[in-house]
This record gives C-alpha cells, sequence and structure tokens, in this order.
C-alpha cells in the first residue's frame, strides 16, 4: 500500500527527460529530508514542471545517505544522490552537480524550503533571458535569527562596497544558473559555500546577465554551520578576493570598476 509520500513520487513519471535540474544540498538533513523531498515534487506536479533533483551530501553523518541512496533508487530517472566526506564543501557539491545535470538548468534550493517555491517558477522565466538568478531574501520578507540576518546583512554590504557588486544575496540557496555560461567559471570557484561570490566576480567579468527577484524567507532552524567560524572564514575570503582583484587588470582593476557586473534585472513578482 502507498502512503502519500510514493503517490507524490510516483506521479512525477515522464516518458520523456526532465526539463531542468534541482540541487538541494544536504548536511544531516536525516529529519527533514523525506519531507522536503515531498514537498518540492508536490509542488512540481501542481506546476506541472519536470525536474531531476540531485542530492548531493556534504559531510554527513547521521542517516541522510541511506535515506538519499534510498530515494534514488525508488526514482533513479529524476532523484539522483551523491556524498562527499567533507562537510561545508558546498561549491565541491555545486560543481559536481553542474557535471552531472542531464538538463541546461540548474536550480539550487535549501532541503527545508524556507522560500515560496514559486520562485522555481519565476527563476526558469527569468533563464530564459539572463545566465544567472539570484533570489533575493533583503528583497523579500525574513524572518530569521537576528544574529543570521544581521551577519547576512553585513557581508552583503561588505562585498557591495569592496568588490562593486550590486546583488544582494551570496548564499547557496535560491539561485538559478545556465549551466553553458556558468560550467567555464567552476575552475576557480571555492570549495566553501563563498563559491557563489566566486561565480557571481567572475560571471561580472565575463558579462554575462544577472537577474534578481525577491523572495520571501521563514527560515528559524538552528544553523547547520558554525555561524562564528562561518562569518569569518566568509569574511576572510572576502577580503583574500579584493586583495586578488585589486590591480590586476580583472575585477577591481586601478579605474575602480569592482568585478565589472554584467547587465542587470531587478523583477518584482
Amino acid at each position: 500500500m502507498r502512503g502519500p509520500f510514493s503517490d507524490a513520487i510516483m506521479k512525477t513519471d515522464r516518458t520523456f527527460g526532465p526539463d531542468f535540474s534541482i540541487l538541494i544540498p544536504l548536511f544531516n538533513e536525516e529529519d527533514t529530508l523525506i519531507g522536503g523531498i515531498r514537498k518540492l515534487l508536490v509542488f512540481l506536479e501542481g506546476s506541472g514542471l519536470d525536474a531531476e533533483i540531485l542530492l548531493g551530501s556534504n559531510g554527513s553523518t547521521d542517516a541522510t545517505p541511506l535515506i538519499g541512496r534510498l530515494l534514488e533508487d525508488i526514482r533513479p530517472d529524476r532523484i539522483r544522490f551523491f556524498h562527499i566526506n567533507q562537510r561545508g564543501h558546498l561549491g565541491r557539491v555545486f560543481r559536481i552537480a553542474a557535471e552531472m545535470a542531464s538538463t541546461p538548468l540548474l536550480i539550487s534550493v535549501d532541503v527545508d524550503m524556507p522560500f515560496d517555491l514559486l520562485f522555481i517558477s519565476n527563476t526558469l522565466e527569468l533563464l530564459e533571458k539572463n545566465h544567472i538568478v539570484i533570489g533575493s531574501k533583503l528583497a523579500g520578507l525574513q524572518v530569521r535569527s537576528l544574529m543570521r540576518s544581521t551577519g547576512s546583512e553585513f557581508y552583503i554590504l561588505c562585498a557591495q562596497t569592496l568588490l562593486k557588486l550590486p546583488y544582494e544575496d551570496f548564499s547557496s540557496g535560491a539561485k538559478g544558473y545556465r549551466l553553458d555560461a556558468v560550467k567555464p567559471l567552476l575552475d576557480g570557484i571555492s570549495d566553501d559555500t563563498n563559491y557563489v561570490l566566486d561565480i557571481l566576480c567572475a560571471a561580472g567579468r565575463g558579462g554575462l546577465k544577472v537577474a534578481t527577484t525577491p523572495v520571501d524567507c521563514r527560515d528559524l532552524r538552528k544553523s547547520r554551520f558554525r555561524l562564528l567560524k562561518e562569518f569569518l572564514v566568509r569574511f576572510l575570503h572576502l577580503f583574500r578576493v579584493y586583495l586578488r582583484e585589486h590591480g590586476n587588470g580583472n575585477g577591481i582593476s586601478k579605474n575602480g570598476n569592482g568585478c565589472r557586473p554584467g547587465p542587470r534585472t531587478t523583477l518584482l513578482f
């Protein structure tokens, strides 16, 4: 006898291949993985969307790998799982997913789906005319802890000031990419959570088109990262990027053009 979760999985059956790929990074998500995947599958079915789901575990020590492989066994044509031993290596997870993806579009979301999943539909539309889509929590409604929201806002302000990047979100979640444009940029990106900043700097130098759309975010879960260490890692990397780019003729050159962001679109859905 099938339950609601099995029904949600089986209803996604399609004769042809998926239209786009969804990356979900994982770290010790045994309590949220099944619920998050079910919520995503129900949304995709209700929206008439067909996607492959790439589950990328980084350093999980609980039952996450077991559950991920079980989900892949149930729907190997639409759910694919991989695991690396290094915790926090989201940049490496992204590179692996970009190579694994069988479609030209990759959307990255968080497993607990803390934002309105209509972001996915909006992103698909925006990727028709843009190379990258940024889901901006600052432009939407935030329900997060004061420490996380304040730290993020200060980091964004520093990135905008030092690198002349006009974007309002550098987290891994709620982002969309056209892989033909982004994959050539991946050799130099960080292995950790700084990879989004690296991609946006490289995209600016390459003149890629970046669209920003607001997302409402409700995330009161305890962070999976050690927040103080994460802030230090991100700020140190930000200053390294500034020093690396300053005066070298790329990015923040002597004329002060920053990472030279390409054409930018801000959309309010």
